[in-house]
């Protein structure tokens, strides 16, 4: 659902932003130049914090994450105005909505589900929740389709606070792989999605959902003597990581492998991934939501 404060709804001409993958402002097919580093991390910081207030603190941390110069204030003002002139004719045309502002709580830049990729993100896996295989393969494919590479791209992620942004949402883009990779199996789409979990498993060997969907995809694409040797190679990293051992549900679905009883891996497969990519390499595309993404991949 949209912000109260969000601009309306987009026209063809208006600004698009990307923050699932490289830093980008169109406008139409045109890219806007964004400006230099410190400018674009403050938009960025914006960004991540859509249609919420974003102190000059907050800003001023993400730009200089040790020692701020005695003009910090001052040179945030400057990037923000520098950004405004960037969106002038975008405000034109909708006077009574500025798209950057200043309010007492800091600075709000505002942009409706249709401008920003990670709102249309968010937007897609809330409307997957609770539906069926079907829905919620076609909702979460099209979530992951939206990323481009790594979040907000290399540079940025030189800023500490940016960097945490940047793994939040690549922890949420593994949980909505996870997701999507579990209603195409239920599909019996197993071959579509195991080339994918593997990558991500590489990427997070101690996610056990994770494990548990390559488990399947690989009895279910007629590969039953891998499945089990990923749980077992499962248990031995946990072991020697953590010093524990599987969760009963892991176990359970190694028993169901071991005897031919899984019912959640079909032998055809529903579809190609999202993307035709391994959802977490640095094209395409993910956090551990932790679940709510730097892998990247569009869906592999």
């Amino acid at each position: 659902m949209q912000s109260p404060s969000a601009r309306p709804a987009a026209s063809p001409g208006t600004l698009r932003f990307t923050v699932l993958g490289p830093l980008t402002v169109s406008q139409g097919e045109q890219a806007l130049p964004l400006g230099p580093l410190k400018q674009r991390i403050v938009l960025a910081a914006l960004l991540v914090s859509v249609n919420s207030p974003v102190s000059v603190d907050a800003l001023t941390e993400a730009v200089w994450p040790e020692e701020p110069p005695r003009t910090a204030r001052k040179n945030i003002q400057v990037y923000v105005s520098a950004l405004r002139a960037l969106f002038g004719q975008d405000d034109r045309e909708a006077p009574e909505r500025p798209r950057l502002t200043h309010t007492g709580g800091g600075y709000v830049l505002r942009a409706a589900e249709e401008e920003l990729d990670l709102l249309r993100f968010r937007s897609l896996v809330r409307a997957a929740e609770g539906q069926p295989p079907q829905t919620a393969a076609r909702l979460l494919g099209q979530a992951l389709d939206l990323w481009q590479g790594p979040p907000l791209g290399d540079d940025l992620r030189q800023s500490p606070a940016l960097a945490e942004e940047a793994e939040r949402l690549r922890l949420r883009h593994v949980t909505a792989y996870e997701s999507w990779a579990e209603a195409e199996l239920e599909l019996g789409g197993a071959p579509a999605v195991v080339e994918g979990l593997r990558d991500l498993v590489e990427r997070h060997p101690l996610r056990e959902r994770l494990r548990s969907a390559w488990m399947c995809a690989l009895s279910g694409s007629g590969r039953q003597p891998e499945a089990l040797a990923v749980y077992d190679d499962y248990r031995q990293l946990l072991a020697r990581e953590l010093g524990l051992e599987p969760s009963g549900a892991m176990a359970a679905r190694y028993r169901e492998i071991l005897t031919g009883d899984v019912r959640t891996a079909g032998a055809g497969a529903a579809g190609g991934p999202p993307g035709g990519r391994p959802a977490a390499a640095p094209p395409k595309p993910t956090v551990v939501l932790p679940p709510d993404l730097s892998d990247f991949t569009g869906n592999g």
